[in-house]
């Protein structure tokens, strides 16, 4: 004999278990997701010198709005920006462009340790590029506390990127060696 109500119940039962399956799949595929890394800017730890503070200050490094994030973008075209999906900057970029820039300053500055600098540095370009290499394009000088221009210079930086070259590890290298060298550059020109 046909019931009605036994038939609804047994339709409700059955989209319950469906929903619930559902659920179920869409959680464990959660699970799957690889989990997020946090990218620094810094030397290698077992290159990392101690340094003390010297007398110059780097004001917070000017870039594209676009890569004032956490985002670690890599150009996929010459028109487009990718972001990696499981890796951020520990840091937003400008703040941890400028910590490096005067971490490697200090390290490295021999002379004029003692004078009252402060170091300008607009980024212009500082991405992984398709050819598999970080461009780093950026103008940089460095002025006196009487607004006397020490030093002032164009810098364009290739750093290429080692092993898988989408890798979180491999970007943060590249753009820390490149971030390093501009350093030594401003520090061969003004220290």
């Amino acid at each position: 004999m046909y019931d009605a109500n036994t038939c609804k119940g047994a339709r409700r039962a059955s989209v319950a278990l469906l929903i619930a399956a559902g659920l179920g799949l869409g959680l464990s595929a959660c699970g799957t997701v690889a989990p997020l890394k946090h990218v620094m800017l810094s030397p290698p730890q077992t290159e990392r010198l101690a340094s003390r503070p010297s007398d110059w200050d780097v004001r917070r490094v000017k870039m594209p709005e676009y890569l004032d994030n956490y985002d670690v973008q890599l150009r996929t075209d010459n028109y487009v920006l990718t972001r990696l999906p499981d890796a951020k900057w520990a840091e937003r970029l400008p703040v941890a462009v400028t910590r490096l820039l005067q971490q490697t300053i200090d390290e490295k500055l021999v002379r004029n340790r003692n004078k009252h600098y402060e170091v300008e540095v607009d980024i212009d370009t500082f991405e992984p590029q398709p050819s598999g290499q970080v461009v780093l394009s950026a103008s940089w000088k460095v002025v006196a506390g009487d607004d006397h221009v020490v030093a002032r210079d164009d810098a364009l930086i290739q750093e290429p990127l080692t092993g898988a070259t989408q890798s979180p590890a491999s970007i943060g290298q590249a753009m820390s060696t490149a971030v390093r060298e501009l350093a030594l550059q401003i520090v061969s020109a003004a220290g």
